[in-house]
């Protein structure tokens, strides 16, 4: 009796592995992508981290926090199921016909959207004329990387 449980068991657990891996190994690529992306944000951000304690002195701004980088993994987790999401709707819900590849879709938004956090973080807090021209479109990021308030940093010419 106890050997047929554990044979079912067994059998359940490869089937829904094998379901699993039927939607995910497609995502993979998109997948890899994405999670370079999101290491290049997380590099980027320690590096305005870094910038902000250059300039305030404040040694604790350019260091590499745990909550930080587990933020950037809960980044990866939320990517990654919205990868798989999109991978079950392109399968169980779109038409065969339709021409839309959603997941694409979907790893082309994240794309984007990292980008754009990596072109703010590089802008913050630094002098050059083009972070001085991008400051104008995009979020300056330091106060909210490094908790030192803007007017801090306010007084240096360079900002």
């Amino acid at each position: 009796m106890n050997h047929d449980v554990v044979m079912a068991a067994r059998t359940i657990m490869a089937a829904v592995g094998g379901a699993f891996l039927s939607v995910a190994l497609p995502v993979l690529p998109y997948a890899a992508v994405c999670s370079l992306m999101v290491a290049a944000d997380t590099f980027t951000a320690w590096r305005l981290g870094r910038r902000v304690a250059r300039k305030t002195g404040r040694r604790a701004a350019g260091k590499l926090q745990s909550c930080r980088l587990a933020a950037a993994l809960g980044t990866l987790g939320r990517v990654y199921g919205l990868l798989l999401l999109a991978a079950a709707v392109r399968r169980v819900i779109l038409l065969p016909d339709v021409t839309l590849d959603i997941v694409r879709a979907c790893a082309a938004a994240v794309c984007l959207w990292q980008a754009l956090s990596m072109l703010e973080n590089e802008a913050s807090c630094s002098g050059a004329l083009w972070a001085r021209i991008a400051r104008r479109w995009l979020i300056d990021k330091t106060e909210r990387h490094t908790g030192i308030s803007l007017d801090e940093l306010h007084d240096d010419a360079r900002i």
